[in-house]
């Protein structure tokens, strides 16, 4: 089973890559699941699931907290298979078979931050890793920035995807994301550069990032992405034959080969 985190500037095309791509790999017959840790909430609509039917994990935090704390380990076969019937509820099939957890936002002004539902997906990770619910690909969809590095959740995971306009703002904070990443000992970094329109803008980026990733792809600037995101539309059934889609399956091509 392999653990895979998204991040990326804000606006950057972060979810519609992910969405799009775990929806290919899902069509393949992989098991994915797919867990968005942005308070924005978006992962859900781009796999054709109203936010109105999703149970979030914030929403129900101390209960399962408990259940997937330290102690789990000490916890009988009976217990763990109480705690996957728990999980159960959280868990939306989403378009393709892909299954999607949600870890909510924050509820009202001056609640606080984000800390503890990020720390209860970590451990959420950490238990789906533990083989009780078996899955080929776990996708987590960070939230905009590099914070979710700050707090730990993508320690030894197997691939870091930081997507990035090719634009300077953009670039230094996919730098800053690929360096925290390889900090948190994640086996491998790659930059993909979307919304490319000419080479300049790919190989300026890879000048830019300087060595930083492991990997650089690139998505080409597709109208019929912005036709869909207008639209509501999931790019995969408003646009099947999109340019950008090819771009995605080369990169779920790569991700493959190394995984």
């Amino acid at each position: 089973m392999k653990r895979i985190i998204f991040t990326g500037k804000g606006g950057v095309g972060k979810t519609t890559i992910l969405s799009t791509l775990v929806r290919l790999l899902a069509r393949d017959g992989y098991r994915v699941l797919a867990i968005d840790c942005d308070p924005s909430m978006n992962l859900a609509m781009s796999l054709g699931i109203p936010i109105s039917e999703v149970v979030s994990l914030a929403g129900d935090r101390t209960q399962l907290q408990e259940r997937l704390g330290s102690n789990m380990m000490d916890h009988d076969d009976h217990d763990k298979e109480h705690s996957v019937e728990d999980l159960d509820k959280f868990i939306v099939d989403a378009a393709d078979g892909v299954k999607l957890i949600v870890m909510g936002t924050i509820p009202f002004g001056g609640a606080g931050c984000l800390c503890g539902p990020i720390s209860l997906v970590k451990l959420l990770v950490n238990y789906l890793s533990s083989g009780i619910k078996e899955n080929d690909f776990i996708f987590v969809d960070s939230q905009a920035g590099v914070e979710i590095f700050g707090r730990g959740l993508a320690s030894e995971f197997d691939m870091s995807f930081v997507i990035t306009e090719p634009t300077p703002k953009s670039l230094e904070v996919a730098k800053h994301g690929l360096k925290l990443a390889h900090d948190l000992g994640v086996k491998k970094q790659i930059a993909v550069v979307n919304k490319v329109e000419v080479d300049e803008d790919l190989s300026s980026a890879a000048k830019y990032l300087n060595g930083n990733a492991d990997m650089i792809l690139s998505v080409g600037f597709d109208k019929d992405v912005v036709s869909a995101d207008k639209k509501g539309a999931l790019l995969l059934d408003s646009a099947p034959d999109a340019s950008s889609l090819k771009d995605i399956l080369k990169i779920k091509t790569c991700m493959l080969g190394d995984a």
